[in-house]
Parts: structure tokens; sequence; C-alpha cells
């Protein structure tokens, strides 16, 4: 299916939507439903492969223990912000570093230099 074809295909949709919206009394935005469609379906077909192409190729990023080490500290920093926890976070990422360092057999100054 083309481009053309499938902007032609949403802009149908938009003018039934519009048409129902008018004769119905729909509480709905037409032109925003038909926007955000169209945008939903043209990064589906065309983009989204590309995307995932580019996420396979740098899957080795997600074994790096730097990146957990980030995205646990960051975690812990917002629910512990959110929920008024007060935890002492210095303590809590010490222990976390070094518990990474041997769960990924990764030298601990590697770990403690992020």
């Amino acid at each position: 299916m083309s481009r053309k074809t499938l902007l032609g295909i949403i802009a149908v949709l938009g003018a039934v939507l519009t048409v129902f919206k008018e004769q119905f009394g729909l509480a709905i935005d037409a032109t925003a439903v038909v926007g955000g469609l169209t945008v939903i379906i043209l990064y589906i077909l065309f983009e989204a492969k590309l995307d995932f192409k580019r996420v396979a190729g740098q899957l080795g990023k997600f074994k790096d223990p730097k990146f957990w080490l980030a995205l646990i500290s960051a975690l812990l920093v917002a629910v512990n912000e959110s929920f008024g926890l007060s935890l002492p976070i210095e303590t809590i990422l010490a222990v976390l570093g070094i518990i990474m360092s041997l769960l990924f057999k990764a030298d601990s100054k590697k770990i403690s230099s992020a």
C-alpha cells in the first residue's frame, strides 16, 4: 500500500468522523483523532522497521554494568523522592555498585568511575 493510498483512506475516515460528529453530537475532535491515527500508522508502516534494526544493532549496550547502574540509580532516586522514603541514596548506590560488579564479574573500578 502506498503512502498516497493510505493518506486517502485516512482523509475519508476523517470526513466520516466529521459527519458523525456533526450529526450525532460526538464529543471528539475528529481532526486530532485523524492526525494521531495518521502519525501512528505512518510510523508503524514506514519507520518502525528502521528503529527496530537500530536497536537490535545496539543490544550489547544492555549488557554494560554502567547502563544498569545508571538506570537503577535514576529509578531509585525517583522512587525515593516520589514516595518520601528518605533512603540514604549514596549508601545504597555504593552497595549496588559492589553487587553489580559481582553479578557482571566486572572490575569495580570500572563501575565506580561511571
